[in-house]
């Protein structure tokens, strides 16, 4: 489920690479200027949570992070927004 994920944000992106056996390093792709180990790490959380949640049958919520997970190398902030917004949404169903 996580390679055709990542393969989809990768054409829509063109942010990351494959990880083909005997590449050194395969989140290469992912630095840019401004770009530090934190928002890698945003991005390959989002990925997975996304992945996460077309596992389990919840494909808006995936849908959701995979879009933040594609606008997180430019707008930080709007990536952010969204993941604070899917995690209070999934609060608020917990204690309901």
């Amino acid at each position: 489920m996580i390679r055709p994920l990542l393969d989809i944000t990768r054409a829509c992106l063109g942010v990351l690479p494959s990880a083909a056996p005997g590449e050194d390093r395969p989140l290469k792709a992912l630095q840019g200027s401004g770009s530090s180990s934190f928002d890698k790490l945003n991005i390959l959380s989002l990925l997975a949570q996304a992945g996460y949640a077309f596992q389990k049958g919840n494909a808006k919520r995936g849908a959701l992070l995979l879009g933040a997970a594609t606008i997180a190398p430019k707008s930080k902030e709007a990536s952010y927004l969204v993941q604070g917004v899917v995690t209070l949404d999934s609060i608020r169903k917990r204690l309901s």
